[in-house]
Formats: structure tokens, sequence, C-alpha cells
């Protein structure tokens, strides 16, 4: 019985141990580079006509051969008219590399905030000027074919290597 009892033990660390590693593993693997996520918690405020820049900016290193890379933008904000928002990539001009229309926020019945949140996604290609090594990537943004204010409170911008 006390060698069934030690074996039954050893077995549950083994099993145990190999269920952390997996855990650590799977943690691990979506970790990315500092340089890759950036968060703001200031309120950045622009009045302006499309576009102005946005900050931070995060950036990439790109193998020899460039792949798409996929750039995500989620912000709490608010905006006196119409909006876009686009990506300056190693800084270019600024455009839209998918979604980029935002309304002004509408008050509803029972609601006291006009802020509301969004997330754009872009992929970018190596044709729209990834290059070997370094790339950055900056949010820009302003009024969509007029003077516009707009709020950008909590954010966070990150990018990552398509697979």
């Amino acid at each position: 019985m006390k060698t069934y009892v030690k074996q039954s033990n050893r077995n549950l660390l083994g099993i145990a141990a190999l269920a952390a590693l997996l855990i650590v593993g799977s943690v691990s693997a979506f970790a990315m580079p500092a340089n890759q996520v950036a968060r703001t918690v200031n309120v950045q405020t622009i009045t302006a006509k499309c576009c102005v820049l946005l900050n931070p900016t995060v950036r990439v290193t790109e193998p020899a051969t460039p792949t798409p890379v996929i750039v995500t933008w989620s912000a709490d904000y608010n905006t006196t008219g119409t909006a876009q928002f686009g990506l300056s990539v190693n800084g270019g001009a600024c455009v839209a590399y998918g979604p980029f229309v935002v309304q002004q926020p509408v008050l509803g019945a029972g609601a006291n905030s006009v802020t509301v949140s969004g997330t754009h996604q872009w992929v970018v290609s190596p044709s729209d000027g990834l290059v070997k090594g370094s790339n950055t990537f900056q949010v820009c943004g302003g009024g969509s074919g007029q003077v516009v204010t707009v709020n950008i409170g909590f954010s966070t911008l990150t990018v990552q290597i398509g697979k």
C-alpha cells in the first residue's frame, strides 16, 4: 500500500509540474517586446482637420524579407464631429489601412457620458512601406473634411508581426 501511495504522489507531482510548464509556456507565447506596445493615460486633445500625429509610437523589427504586421489601436474618445484615424508608417503619410471613421457620440437616454471606446485594427503589408530592420507606427487623425476637436483618453497601441 505504501508503494502505491508513493507512486501516486510521484505521478501527481509530475502532472502538476507538466501543467505548470504548459501554463508558463502559453503565457510567454503572448508576450510582446516593450517597444511593440504603448499605452497612454493622459488625455490628448487635437483640434484639426486630418491629419496630425498622435502619441505614442511603436516599433517592430522586420526580417530580411518583411512580412505583414497587425497594428491595433484602442482608445476612449469623444469628438465634436466626424473624425478619421489612420496610420503613419515609418514617418510617411497618414493612410487608412482599414476602418478609419469615427462619429460624434450621441448622448442616449439615461446616459451621462459622451465618451465612447473604439478599436481600430490595420494590416500593413510590405508593399505599404515596411522595410528590413526597424519600422515605426504612429496613429494620426483629425476632422474628416473639417476642423473638429477630438479628445483621446486611455489608449493602447500594439504592433505584431504576422505569422
